[in-house]
């Protein structure tokens, strides 16, 4: 970890990073899909399918529009201020729904709970002209014989502000009964817009943001498909994390289990805890993912991670003694910061250059299961209880392990360069 900030240009760049990581994890964690959404919606008595479909929302929209994120932001004239106001837009729902709260929630919760698909769905859509630009100034500016350390240390400071929008929660909660649902997103909205003024502060020159002239998005798509082959690292790496996603539409229901008398019959304020211990979990993880990322590459990290679901959901219908249901949190908080791993892994496993397209073709290839896997699970549950989709979730993820454990070792990375570019926002 020391090496990370030995390098003294390098670490007036990082710091000023960390601290954005830091507020916007704050903010991600007051309205976290699997814990204080889904408890909202159950609140305003969705059913599991309308639960399932915001987990749908905030991970599938963001890989949609992913391929033209360079293009999007090559178009300011400021790069560094277009990904800024970029951002801006982002958050603004965040302000928008506290209000459409106040208007409807009596009156007309069914038009209430569409209008918080509908303008989350936006500000997911605006995320995705933002992260692989910012995946790609990371791999510029991180030598990659410290770029899983980096990782894990923005994962856990993103996990950081978590646990303290936890605490957060739990106080709310207490205080505000059904009303801290309002409240917790206009508490997000302005941890993200504290967020992007630590971000201003970053000394990020425009040559983070530049690259050569290179083909058109059509000949990058098939450039990108190529390195997808799965006879390659980066092919299999692409068709675990697709399965390992349509699992992973599991967590949506992990806090409606815990609440619903069917599952383990708890006070409906669990899912503050729950929030606070799966950033205390994201934040462990992301520092051990960081550090044996950087040791051993990615192959046996990410096997560890897939068998951690299987592990959790076992644990769960026993999580009615306290002890059992902390420790079940905290594994599946690393799913949270899950990117710890994904993100050093497809820069690593990745040809050499522009690596946009690629973290773009990883995250579109993710799509139908981001999209399909909470729908899948919600239907099941409706259908058929609870057991059945912790069953299908587990056999999906045994499946994501099959090609994890084919990964070849990486070869000996290059040494570092004496002096790096920087870069840029999170996810």
């Amino acid at each position: 970890m020391i090496t990370l900030f030995a390098n003294r240009q390098l670490r007036r760049t990082i710091i000023p990073l960390l601290l954005t990581e830091l507020l916007w994890g704050m903010g991600t964690f007051f309205t976290l899909p699997a814990t204080t959404m889904a408890a909202y919606l159950q609140a305003l008595h969705a059913s599991p399918v309308i639960i399932g479909l915001i987990v749908t929302v905030m991970g599938s929209l963001v890989v949609l529009p992913q391929f033209f994120s360079r293009s999007v932001v090559e178009r300011f004239r400021h790069r560094k201020r277009g990904i800024i106001l970029l951002h801006l837009c982002v958050l603004t729902p965040y302000f928008v729904i506290p209000l459409c709260d106040r208007l409807l929630r009596d009156t007309s919760p069914g038009l209430l709970i569409g209008l918080i698909l509908l303008l989350l769905g936006l500000s997911q859509l605006l995320i995705g002209f933002i992260v692989p630009a910012w995946l790609d100034m990371v791999a510029r500016l991180i030598p990659v014989s410290v770029r899983g350390r980096y990782f894990g240390v923005a994962s856990s400071a993103f996990s950081l502000g978590g646990i303290l929008a936890g605490q957060a929660l739990i106080w709310m909660a207490r205080g505000l009964g059904e009303a801290v649902f309002p409240a917790a997103f206009l508490t997000s909205g302005i941890c993200f817009a504290f967020s992007m003024v630590a971000f201003a502060g970053a000394p990020v020159p425009e040559t983070a943001f530049q690259h050569a002239p290179e083909p058109s998005i059509v000949a990058r798509l098939r450039i990108a498909l190529a390195a997808c082959h799965p006879c390659g690292n980066l092919g299999r790496f692409l068709l675990s994390n697709v399965l390992l996603t349509l699992a992973l539409g599991i967590t949506a229901f992990v806090t409606v289990f815990a609440g619903d008398p069917k599952g383990l019959g708890l006070p409906a304020t669990v899912f503050s805890y729950l929030t606070q211990m799966q950033a205390l979990g994201g934040a462990a993880a992301a520092l051990l993912l960081g550090w044996a990322v950087d040791r051993y590459g990615p192959r046996r990290p990410w096997a560890v991670v897939i068998l951690l679901l299987p592990a959790a959901l076992l644990l769960l219908p026993h999580g009615a003694s306290l002890p059992v249901l902390t420790l079940c949190a905290l594994l599946l908080g690393t799913f949270i910061t899950l990117w710890a791993i994904t993100g050093p892994a497809v820069l690593e496993l990745s040809p050499d250059g522009d690596k946009s397209g690629y973290v773009a073709i990883v995250n579109v290839a993710a799509f139908p299961a981001n999209a399909f896997g909470p729908l899948l699970m919600g239907a099941i549950i409706n259908l058929a209880g609870y057991q059945p989709a912790f069953l299908l979730a587990m056999g999906i993820a045994a499946l994501a392990l099959l090609p994890a454990l084919l990964l070849r070792r990486r070869p000996a990375p290059h040494p570092a360069p004496h002096s790096v570019a920087p870069h840029g926002p999170l996810t």
